[in-house]
């Protein structure tokens, strides 16, 4: 059977952009892995009558409805009162939930606030899902085969609750749900129009669905449906057609993905870095256990660090300048040296705004590998603001070496 689900996003900090809904995405992955993929969804404010509206068309068109956000002590929560009034559900006051809440701050050391007894108020027939990892209990109500949920804005105690939960309380309400067969594969080297023409939509299986998502500096395809040898099947499709700019697939992140196939290897790591600004080692060191390959590194944003740290020769500085192919290479030298790593990476170039010239507009990136004594040289111009380009410029570093080790 087909099932649905919708998400009401809540929060006047995720329409002011000031917090990122990242909430709403692992939802939906978890929600499709269920088999009641998310068809809906929707991002309010913290509006009494807004929230009404959005629980009125979502719980009128769909299997199961999730709130996030509005349940804190804060006068702007008022998501709690909100979905009472909805569900003609008055608030009662939960014993156990406010002993819950005291033993949360004593345990804290923490003087409490009065005004967290409001979270111990919940809906008439509504069952609390206690809540390890906060003061806010989430909250579950059922009707009609129908199931409702109210959670958390902090993605941390959003996902406990759901995963302590709601996950076994879906399961065992929608029996029959299909899950979806999702095959995720990441390409690197070629643009998305480049990637289209080679892929003929025609070919994929009826069933799968194909969908584009363009990154900053790759493009990601997804294939999905809920028969499992249909994806397989349009997976291999899109592989042969598109082999040599694959380099992961599903969860693979590309440092995530440099480091296994080092570590694989048995290689360690350097990198030296001017316009990236550290922004290489950070997306490596983000991957735990990197400590595994990853020696370390020098920002040499400076050319009189380049010089004294890495052993750029003055005479290429002045020569070459220090956005060239030529101070690259010197920089890769130099930081295999220094951390007397087998492999090593070197980034310099211009981010913008300012700096470029007619020769080296903004966007240029020299790029120079060391594997043991073998040296590699790249050089890329990218396009879009001082961020985008300081981003492709640090996923290209890790990509390009991957695709040296690779050639070897």
């Amino acid at each position: 059977m087909v099932f649905s689900s919708a998400i009401i996003s809540i929060g006047n900090e995720l329409l002011l952009g000031r917090t990122l809904n990242s909430n709403l995405a692992w939802l939906g992955k978890n929600l499709a892995d269920l088999g009641i993929p998310v068809h809906y969804s929707e991002t309010i404010p913290d509006d009494p009558e807004a929230i009404i509206e959005a629980l009125d068309y979502c719980w009128k068109r769909y299997d199961v409805v999730i709130t996030t956000g509005g349940l804190g002590p804060t006068q702007d929560d008022i998501t709690r009162e909100s979905i009472a009034k909805y569900f003609a559900a008055p608030l009662r006051y939960d014993e156990e939930i406010w002993l819950h809440i005291c033993r949360m701050f004593a345990h804290r050391n923490t003087p409490m606030p009065e005004s967290n007894r409001c979270q111990a108020m919940v809906p008439n027939g509504f069952r609390v899902l206690k809540n390890d990892r906060g003061t806010a209990p989430g909250l579950h109500f059922s009707d009609s085969g129908k199931q409702f949920f109210a959670l958390q804005g902090v993605p941390l105690e959003m996902r406990y609750i759901f995963n302590t939960h709601i996950r076994g309380i879906l399961k065992q309400s929608y029996k029959e749900a299909q899950s979806l067969t999702v095959l995720n594969i990441h390409t690197y080297g070629i643009g998305e129009s480049a990637l289209a023409e080679k892929i003929d939509s025609a070919m994929i299986p009826a069933g799968v669905s194909l969908a584009w998502l363009p990154q900053t500096g790759r493009v990601d395809l997804r294939l999905y449906g809920e028969d499992s040898q249909a994806v397989a099947k349009a997976g291999s499709y899109v592989e042969h057609l598109a082999k040599e700019h694959i380099w992961g697939y599903d969860e693979d992140e590309p440092a995530c993905y440099l480091l296994n196939l080092m570590k694989n290897k048995a290689l360690t790591l350097s990198v030296a870095e001017s316009c990236t600004g550290g922004l290489v080692q950070r997306y490596l060191t983000d991957i735990p256990g990197a400590s595994a390959t990853l020696m370390g590194g020098v920002v040499s944003y400076a050319n009189s660090v380049k010089v004294k740290a890495l052993g750029v020769p003055q005479q290429v500085l002045e020569k070459h300048g220090a956005v060239s192919a030529e101070c690259a290479r010197a920089m890769a030298l130099g930081v295999q040296k220094l951390c007397e790593s087998n492999v090593s990476i070197a980034v310099t170039g211009i981010a913008g705004p300012d700096g470029g010239s007619p020769d080296k507009p903004v966007g240029t990136v020299y790029y120079a590998f060391r594997i043991i004594d073998r040296e590699f040289a790249v050089h890329k111009i990218f396009n879009g603001d001082r961020e985008s380009i300081r981003h492709k410029a640090a996923e290209a570093a890790i990509l390009e070496l991957a695709r040296c080790l690779g050639e070897i």
